[in-house]
């Protein structure tokens, strides 16, 4: 059972105050009986001599018994006249007939210390009567009958004093008590409160009420240094609780800005943090904290590894997660648990699968006509061929030149483009216009193509007018090329007014030609470099494999997009958009 504290200072006082009660009453009682029985004495004494002189006076052959009853008369006390040797000759409490039968009196104690010289006291019950007695006897010296005179006074009336004064001072001592209680309550409480407050305020700051504070004591000093004190502490603790929150959200920023996953576990391999490079990978949202790994990781091969993690060192690993490839590390922490990372290399291991094609792309495209011409150079060195085969040979070499420089010249191009070398102008360009242009130089300076072309629409585009030319030049040489004679090349320019939450309209330009069209499963990566959906076909009609990678950059450093659609022998429709002219440029 728990008390308050004042209730132990309160039963304390009680105790106390109790104590000094009982005490002053017994004291008085004590003090008061030794004071009456005192004055007693002294008023024995002086009536024992007025006896004594009586008794001195007394004729010969008198009634002692008569003495005795004329003596308690005018004295008032009990008056018992004995003879030298202790027989009682009179006794004013005793009838004369019983006064033969009462026992010797010199073996008591008063008729002793009488005997002895002065005046002898004794405090007994009477064996005679019953009642207790102060006894005071005296020799006397006259010779005659009676050797001692003795008086007893009743000692009811002083226990009857006592008994009032006892009650009085009990009863005094009582409302002083139930007084002092009171006080003594009261002041317990008042000493004590400030002591229940600080426990309180200490019971909400344990409970994480970091604003508790405990008042300031006015009254006294050691609890007012307490409050102090606990108000410093609350304040420290306070400001440790904050810095370690600030630093518990700064690291959780800054692991949630990793572009690593982050998975922290318990000793029993249950998660204990993530962050959302982690979500975002593993595909979750937030986990419920200490939810095992097993009921939140479904890849078998990585749930292994995190339960492993735990219990021993696990090196650093590539892991498959659906299409996506990881890189899994983890480190033991020396507390139980442990740290684990997730990298996410899907997109390296795609970019380094790009990077070996294209350097198998590149040195097959620059191989086949080398080998060409250096066959051609050698056959022209050693031997002396045909002046038609020699032009034939020097033909031959001039083209496959001319394919090598187109081909460093895309490679070039590509590479600026990748790289942000290349940044494009933004200026008004009238996309019909450079359409025609570009197709009347293709026209012009290629080979004689019987082929219907159209251009329908007009646009005006903020965009690099180089940059556009490059495009259409690139979009309609391949249509030139995958188009056989009597087949068609469109141009359609159509614009749309800005959609909601757009600041321009866009000019979009649609390129449709009536080839042999692209498979549906090659389309996805016609904007790849070096890729070609059909290698035997694109080997006769030539090109570098480039353009349209270099369409896509180009498009997209202009602020539109590009995209592809088509259906196997019955042609391609490859559709970009650019800004249109209706808002101010974005340099601006």
């Amino acid at each position: 059972m728990r008390v308050r504290i004042h209730h132990p200072l309160f039963a304390g006082f009680l105790g106390v105050v109790a104590l000094l009660v009982v005490l002053v009453v017994s004291l008085v009682g004590t003090g008061l009986r030794r004071e009456l029985v005192g004055l007693m004495r002294t008023e024995l004494a002086r009536e024992l001599q007025l006896a004594e002189m009586v008794v001195a006076s007394a004729p010969a052959g008198f009634d002692a018994d008569s003495l005795a009853g004329a003596l308690t008369a005018r004295l008032g006390h009990r008056v018992t006249l004995i003879a030298a040797d202790g027989r009682v000759l009179g006794d004013s409490d005793v009838p004369s007939s019983a006064i033969l039968e009462v026992e010797n009196h010199l073996e008591r104690p008063e008729i002793q210390a009488a005997a002895a010289g002065g005046v002898g006291y004794a405090e007994r019950a009477s064996g005679t009567v019953g009642t207790p007695f102060l006894y005071a006897a005296v020799r006397t010296d006259d010779g005659g009958e009676v050797g001692y005179v003795r008086m007893a006074a009743t000692l009811s009336e002083i226990s009857a004093t006592l008994l009032r004064s006892t009650r009085a001072v009990a009863l005094t001592g009582l409302a002083a008590m139930a007084l002092a209680l009171v006080v003594a309550y009261l002041l317990s409480r008042a000493l004590t409160r400030p002591l229940v407050v600080l426990s309180d305020r200490a019971q909400r700051l344990a409970q994480g009420d970091l604003s508790s504070r405990a008042p300031r004591s006015t009254r006294v000093h050691e609890l007012d240094e307490v409050a102090i004190a606990f108000n410093r502490l609350a304040d420290e603790l306070q400001a440790r609780l904050n810095e370690l929150g600030r630093e518990r959200d700064e690291m959780q920023a800054l692991i949630d800005c990793m572009a690593e996953g982050v998975v922290a576990l318990t000793d029993d391999a249950r998660i204990l943090r993530t962050n959302r490079s982690a979500r975002e990978i593993l595909g979750l949202p937030d986990p419920p904290l200490y939810s095992p790994v097993g009921a939140v990781v479904r890849q078998p091969e990585l749930r292994e590894l995190l339960e492993a993690s735990v219990t021993r060192p696990v090196r650093a690993g590539d892991v498959a997660l659906g299409d996506r490839s990881l890189i899994v590390s983890s480190r033991q922490l020396d507390q139980g648990g442990a740290v684990t990372t997730l990298l996410d290399v899907t997109e390296i291991r795609r970019l380094e699968k790009v990077r070996q094609d294209f350097v198998a792309n590149a040195s097959h495209e620059l191989k086949t006509p080398l080998t060409a011409m250096r066959g051609f150079a050698e056959t022209l060195l050693e031997d002396d061929p045909p002046e038609t085969l020699r032009r034939e040979f020097l033909t031959s070499i001039h083209n496959n030149t001319v394919r090598l420089q187109l081909l460093v010249d895309d490679l070039l191009d590509l590479s600026r483009l990748e790289s942000g070398g290349w940044r494009a102008r933004e200026e008004e360009v009238q996309v019909a216009e450079i359409a025609a242009r570009v197709w009347d130089d293709l026209d012009e300076g290629g080979p004689r193509r019987e082929l219907d072309f159209s251009l329908e629409g007009d646009g005006l585009a903020w965009a690099d007018e180089q940059g556009v030319e490059q495009v259409m030049r690139n979009l309609l040489d391949n249509a030139r090329r995958y188009t056989q004679d009597g087949g068609s090349v469109a141009v359609m320019i159509s614009t749309t007014e800005p959609g909601p939450g757009e600041s321009h309209g866009t000019v979009w330009v649609d390129v449709s030609d009536s080839g042999s069209g692209i498979p549906s499963k090659s389309l996805p990566r016609i904007f790849e470099r070096f890729y070609r959906a059909d290698t035997s076909r694109a080997r006769e009609v030539g090109g570098t494999g480039l353009g349209l990678a270099i369409v896509r950059h180009l498009v997209q450093v202009m602020g539109g997009e590009v995209s592809a659609r088509s259906e196997l022998g019955r042609g391609t429709t490859l559709r970009f958009s650019l800004p249109r002219v209706d808002t101010p440029p974005r340099s601006s």
